[in-house]
Parts: C-alpha cells; sequence; structure tokens
C-alpha cells in the first residue's frame, strides 16, 4: 500500500463533478446484452498485522503484551489513546531510554540485531535524527528543505526518535526510575497489590523464554498479593461473559516451589474467578494450563497472575482464550469476529503485506516457525507494523479463519523461503495425513487438508531478475505436492502508462514469466495481484486500467493467443474508513464489475481496526471494542452485494457518469435485476431510467447507503451513523423518474 500514491488521484479529477446538468440525467440499461460475468470471489478482504486486527481482533487471544517484551509504559505522558497506540520506549545499549514512533513505520531505522541486549545503538539513533533534520532535495525542484519533524501530543519525532537528551528532565526522572527501580513492568501489564505485600517488578533481559526479557515477580514480605493484570488491547478492558470458561497458558519460571493464584477480575479489580497453580521450582519455564470461570460480567476485564506468600516467578509467555462456546470448530478464531466477516459476505481472504517485506526481522517471517502450540513458536521479532510482535497468530491460523467462514485463501510467503521448504508447506497444508507435513499438521490437530490454493511470493515488490527467479522456484517446489497450486505476484503497476509498457525491462520479465508458466502447462496458475486505489475518483482515472492489471493481461494475450493472465487484486486501500472510502468503494465496485471478465478475485484492504487505536492507515472497514462489533460504510455495501449476488452485468450507459456511476446485473434466471448507482456529487441527482430487455413489475426495492457529509463515518457512540435504509416505491416500465440523493450508493431491483 505504501507505495501507491493516492492522494493524487481526487487533485486532478475533482473537477469532474463540476461540470453541471442542464436537466434529468438520462440511465439506460438494455438487459438482453451481457458485458461481463461476475463471482462472489469479487468479495473479498485483505489481514495483515496493521492495527492489531489479528491479536487483539480476530484471533482468540485476548492478552496484550503476552511475550512480555515491550518495555515500560508511557501512561505518564498522558496522550489519549489514539496517540498512546503510537509511542514506545526502547533502550539503547547505555541502557537509557528514547521513545520510538510507530505512525511512520516506512522510515527504516537500524534496529540491533535480535542476539544483542538492548534494541538500539545509540550512534544509530543519534545519526537517524540527525541526518533528518538535514535539508533534502525538494521534488519541485526548489531549495532544500528541512522535512518537519512528527508531531504527537508534544513530542517531536525526527526519524522515528525522540532522544533522552530532548526529553524533559522531569519525565526523564519518571522513565529512568521505571527502567533502574522496583517497578520495571511491561507495557501492558499493571501491578496488583493488596495488604501490606511488598516486592519488586524486573525486567530480565537475556535468557528470555521467547524474546529479549522476561517480567520478574518477586514477592519480598508481607501479606496479601503481590502481582500483575493484563487488560488487553492496549488495555481497553476484555470482555467476560458471566459463567463461561476462559482457557489458557503460561509458560512461567520459579526456582524455588511456590504458588501462583490466577485470575478474571473486573475493572474495580473486583474478582469474578481466581484459581491457585502449584510450580515444581525446578528452573525450567513450566507449562501452566488453567481454565477460569467467571461470576459475573464485564467489558473492562483483567488478567491477574499474583503470589500471596514470600517468592518469586518469571514469567515468559501467556495466552487467554474463550472456552470451545467463544470460538469457532475449537480454533483459534473469535466467533464474533468470524460472524461479522462472514455477515459481510466474505469469500477470499488474503494474509500478507508488511510483516513480510518491512520489519527488522523479516529473515524470522517463515512459515515452519509458525506451527505447533502457541506457546512453543518461541519468536519475538520487529514486524512491520509490530515492534515486538510474536508468531502465535500466522499462515495456518489465517486459514482456519478462511475456513470458518466458508472463504478461499491467499497467504503470503517470504520470497527467500527455501525450495525444500516451500515443498513442505504445500504437503502440510495440502498433503495426505500418510505424509511426513500431512501427518505433522494431523498431529497440530487438523487432520484434512486446508486446500490452500493460492500462494503468494513476498509483498509489494518490483519485477526483478530476481523476482521472476523467486516465482519459478516457488511454483516447481510447490507443485511437487499439489499441481493445483496459483502462485501469485505481488507487483503494483500504478497508474502510469509506462510502467509495464511493452517495450520495457519490466515488460520482456512480466512476458518470460508468463511464457514460463504456459511451458510449464500451468498458464492460469501464474497470478498477478496489483494493489489499487480507494479514491473516490480512482475509478475515473485514464490510468484506471492499467494499475488493475487489465492493459497488462491484454499485451500478453497478444505475445501469447488464446491465454489470458489471472488477476486478483486484492488490497483496495483508503487513507480513511468515513463515507468518502465507502463512496469510493461502491464506485470501485461498479467499475470492476464491469470489467469482470477480466478478474478472478478482488479484495480490500483493511479488514479489522480497534476502534480509536489505529496507528497507521485508518482503513479498517469492520470496528471494534472489548465487547462490540461494528461496520463501517464500505463493509455496509460488501454485505448487500453479496446478500442479493447477481452474476451476469448487462450494458448500461449514464449520459454523465461523473456525476452518477451505473452498473445493471440480473440473475441467472433473468427474472431480477438490479440497478447500482452511485451519486458522486454534493447535490441531488435527476435521473430518467430506461430499461430495455427486462419485463418487470410496477414496483422497486430501493436500498440506499450515504446522503451524508464524505468525512461521516460510525463511531461507537453512533454505530449507524451511515447505515442503508430501505423500501419500496411504485416504478414505471417507461422512463421511470428518480432522485439520488447526494453523495449515495443506490440499488434499485426489479422483479419480473
Amino acid at each position: 500500500m505504501k507505495k501507491l500514491l493516492f492522494f493524487i488521484l481526487s487533485c486532478g479529477l475533482s473537477a469532474l463533478l463540476m461540470a453541471q446538468t442542464t436537466g434529468p440525467i438520462q440511465i439506460r440499461v438494455d438487459a438482453s446484452k451481457q458485458i461481463a460475468t461476475v463471482t462472489k470471489c469479487f468479495n473479498g478482504t485483505n489481514i495483515e498485522d496493521l492495527n492489531n486486527q489479528t491479536n487483539g481482533g480476530i484471533f482468540s487471544q485476548l492478552i496484550h503484551g503476552e511475550a512480555f517484551e515491550e518495555n515500560i509504559d508511557i501512561d505518564f505522558l498522558g496522550l489519549p489513546l489514539g496517540d498512546y497506540v503510537k509511542v514506545y520506549v526502547i533502550l539503547d545499549e547505555n541502557r537509557r531510554p528514547h521513545f520510538l514512533s510507530q505512525a511512520n513505520i516506512y522510515t527504516r531505522v537500524n534496529w540491533n540485531n535480535l542476539s544483542e541486549k538492548y534494541d538500539f545503538n545509540s550512534k544509530d539513533i543519534y545519526d537517524a535524527v540527525v541526518q533528518a533534520a538535514q535539508p533534502r532535495p525538494s521534488r519541485d525542484g526548489g531549495p532544500p528543505m528541512v522535512r518537519p519533524p512528527l508531531q504527537i501530543g508534544d513530542l517531536r519525532f525526527y526519524s522515528r526518535f525522540v532522544l533522552f537528551d530532548s526529553i524533559p528532565e522531569a519525565t526523564r526522572k519518571i522513565m529512568l526510575k521505571r527502567i533502574n527501580g522496583d517497578e520495571q513492568i511491561s507495557r501492558y501489564w499493571s501491578k496488583i497489590t493488596s495488604g501490606n505485600a511488598k516486592g519488586k517488578y524486573v525486567l530480565r533481559r537475556g535468557d528470555a523464554y521467547m524474546g529479549r526479557q522476561n517480567q520478574v515477580i518477586r514477592m519480598q514480605e508481607g501479606n496479601g498479593e503481590f502481582g500483575l493484570y493484563n487488560a488487553g488491547l492496549n488495555k481497553q478492558g476484555i470482555y467476560f461473559e458471566k459463567g463461561k470458561p476462559y482457557e489458557g497458558i503460561l509458560r512461567i519460571r520459579a526456582h524455588q516451589p511456590v504458588t501462583l493464584y490466577l485470575s478474571l477480575r473486573d475493572e474495580n479489580g473486583q474478582i469474578l474467578a481466581e484459581e491457585p497453580y502449584y510450580l515444581k521450582g525446578n528452573g525450567s519455564f513450566e507449562k501452566v494450563e488453567f481454565e477460569l470461570i467467571p461470576k459475573g460480567e464485564t467489558t473492562a476485564g483483567r488478567f491477574g497472575i499474583a503470589l500471596k506468600e514470600k517468592g518469586q516467578i518469571e514469567l515468559g509467555y501467556a495466552f487467554l482464550q474463550p472456552g470451545y462456546w467463544g470460538r469457532v470448530r475449537g480454533y483459534p478464531v473469535r466467533k464474533g469476529f468470524a460472524d461479522a466477516l462472514m455477515k459481510q459476505g466474505i469469500k477470499t481472504i488474503r494474509y500478507n503485506g508488511s510483516m513480510v517485506d518491512v520489519g527488522a526481522d523479516t529473515y524470522l517471517y517463515r512459515w515452519k516457525k509458525m506451527i505447533g502450540p502457541v506457546d512453543e513458536r518461541r519468536v519475538c521479532f520487529r514486524s512491520g507494523f509490530n515492534p515486538y510482535a510474536t508468531h502465535s497468530f500466522g499462515v495456518v491460523e489465517l486459514c482456519q479463519v478462511a475456513e470458518s467462514i466458508g472463504a478461499k485463501a491467499m497467504v503470503g510467503l517470504s520470497m527467500d523461503e527455501t525450495y525444500e521448504d516451500i515443498r513442505d508447506f504445500v504437503e502440510y497444508m495440502n498433503g495426505p495425513v500418510d505424509s511426513r507435513w500431512g501427518r505433522l499438521r494431523a498431529e497440530h490437530g487438523h487432520p484434512e487438508p486446508y486446500n490452500l490454493k493460492y500462494i503468494e511470493v513476498d509483498n509489494e515488490r518490483h519485477l526483478t531478475r530476481g523476482y521472476a527467479e523467486c516465482m519459478k522456484k516457488f511454483a516447481r517446489a510447490a507443485w511437487e505436492a499439489d499441481p493445483e497450486m496459483h502462485i501469485v505476484a505481488s507487483l503494483n503497476i500504478g497508474t502510469n502508462p509506462s510502467r509495464y509498457a511493452r517495450g520495457t525491462e519490466e515488460y520482456a520479465l512480466a512476458s518470460e514469466l508468463f511464457g514460463w508458466f504456459i511451458e510449464q502447462g500451468q498458464a492460469d496458475k501464474m497470478v498477478w495481484d496489483p494493489h489499487y486505489s480507494g479514491a473516490l475518483f480512482f475509478a475515473d482515472h485514464p490510468g484506471f486500467t492499467h494499475s488493475m492489471g487489465i492493459d497488462l493481461q491484454n499485451e500478453l494475450a497478444r505475445d501469447y493467443p488464446g491465454y489470458k493472465l489471472t488477476l486478483c487484486p486484492m488490497e483496495e486501500n483508503g487513507s480513511r474508513c468515513d463515507w468518502d472510502r465507502g463512496l469510493a468503494h461502491a464506485h470501485n465496485w461498479n467499475t470492476l464489475q464491469r470489467y469482470g471478465d477480466h478478474f478472478t478475485w478482488l479484495g480490500s484492504a483493511n479488514t479489522f481496526q480497534p476502534h480509536g487505536q489505529h496507528y497507521m492507515w485508518d482503513q479498517g472497514r469492520v470496528h471494534y471494542t472489548s465487547s462490540e462489533i461494528w461496520f463501517q460504510p464500505s463493509a455496509h455495501i460488501d454485505a448487500k452485494m453479496t446478500e442479493d449476488w447477481l452474476p451476469i452485468v448487462v450494458k448500461a450507459t449514464s449520459s454523465n457518469d461523473s456525476l452518477l456511476d451505473v452498473t445493471a446485473k440480473i440473475n441467472q434466471n433473468r427474472d431480477s435485476l438490479s440497478l447500482y448507482v452511485a451519486n458522486l456529487s454534493n447535490e441531488p441527482r435527476e435521473a430518467i431510467i430506461q430499461v430495455k430487455g427486462f419485463r418487470f413489475k410496477g414496483r422497486a426495492e430501493i436500498w440506499m447507503i450515504g446522503d451524508c457529509e464524505l468525512t461521516e463515518y460510525n463511531p461507537v457512540d453512533h454505530k449507524n451513523n451511515v447505515a442503508p435504509v430501505s423500501k419500496q416505491i411504485s416504478f414505471s416500465r417507461n422512463d421511470a423518474a428518480y432522485t439520488f440523493p447526494r453523495y449515495s450508493y443506490t440499488i434499485i431491483t426489479l422483479k419480473r
């Protein structure tokens, strides 16, 4: 998504809406003329590690900060939640703290290797800040200019850092006390104390269970309890339902026998469930499996770990999930989130993104590190959007999500996976239970094959000779285990017609690669995934068909008559989740269906978003809190499209398609026709509608969303602010008049 310059689209095209009409717009539909066929696979979505869509979202893990890898909290800054999620404390080799921004992760910085004790070397931090403060050449040829720092609250980030030296003295004292004092507590955990119990919290670096540090709880004296609690994603609270079991796993080390107490609590700290668990204290990371059943209900609950007598424990990993009742088929997939995707009508789902290609530790993004019991995946790494990610949710869990909602899956793997590991992956996903990797899949709880058929080679790369060879490597290796596997190229094209134009090196490589797939007898197994814009007027851009891969598909058909490149554009990207994005999504839906014969799958980004907690790309289409899940405007459009799916696109025209964009479809029985009209202007638009080739009753079903400012969206306290309304009206068979509300998307359905 980072490589698409969405913001330029509106600038050059907004003038289209300035044209005024002198009379009603003429809409003509000819149901006898089919122009394309479309499938429900056009309603797809994309999930990546951005904005806690998985951990904290659809993944059943209810704990945030499961590996205790984050440093101290920043609550002392008093930032609102929307800014709190963007700022972390990191340490250099002097054990000196600095602030790090996660709101501009495409600014690359030099993290230390994970084998080293601390996050950064001070030289890299200071050099990055100094370089960021230097004047840079202007893109328009003007004098060099200093790029302004990123402002988050009162913090000014140069590159991605606020230096320790530039932090106010009072704040520095708080940071140093927490880092070096008796209350060293990992960011997403908070202390529990009662009675006169006293002790110490230590973030112990080195010899960690999963990453580079463990959390030590040491009760030294007194009576009462001494421990920590976790309140879920960004401390928003965990929703506990009364009388329903919650289960989990801990990895804890103790060097002496000790009893710990695990609990579920409400927002006031009142205990809803508590059980003691005994540790042998043999110096290993003992596995504690537990179940807790709350006697009350809360939407802002906490999970507690505490000691009630003198002793010490070292926490390495914590996992808490709803019991079978709250998950799909026993998978680590939260039922409410799966239900939302099914309501949205999602039929294809892609798992790929910056965790594959942007993070500091992409060498750790390997599928064999993502399988097996969740507490045994002992990897903590810096992914694209998460500085302290784990592999508790990976490609296998994504396939379980797809299976849960009845969708097809596409997963991205690192282009640096070995030939053998690619072959093993396909056998693990699709092989019989008597094969080596199929047997392991069965041991992991899934004897039936996943029937995954789409593997994407890395994320948003450039087509080079090296990438083309990686595509061939993936194909040869995958086909050894499953000849039906599709190999997907993640290559953006863009609206510039010179990109991938005949005569360029890019085009020559694309043609050669497609020819290679044809030579293997697998022409349909080469898939191209060009990502595209969710800007309002992208569909009107002269480079629309180029960006979507249609131009390339047509040119390759000239090189290889009788063959067609498979196109699966799976990331429609927007910068917002409001009605501007919703109307743009509708406009894209309309246009892409008219080009329907060119595509196999289509998808949009991003799927889920914790409400008010995004740190980049505010484009989540299904929002959630600890206890609620609801649609943003674009998701309502998807739901309606799939609910009343019509597969045959017929000819429809608008006398002013820059104002009223029109698509028409009918069902296979040809007894239902729908007209999809996007009013792209800020005024109601009257139209005269003529329908040929379809005789209908004199009534119409109307479904409409919009008729509001483009900045409107669905906040937590007004979840139906931008929501569809329906009605039935009389509708003339000859030149029906209808007025489409401003900034709206309307579906008119006619029946025989």
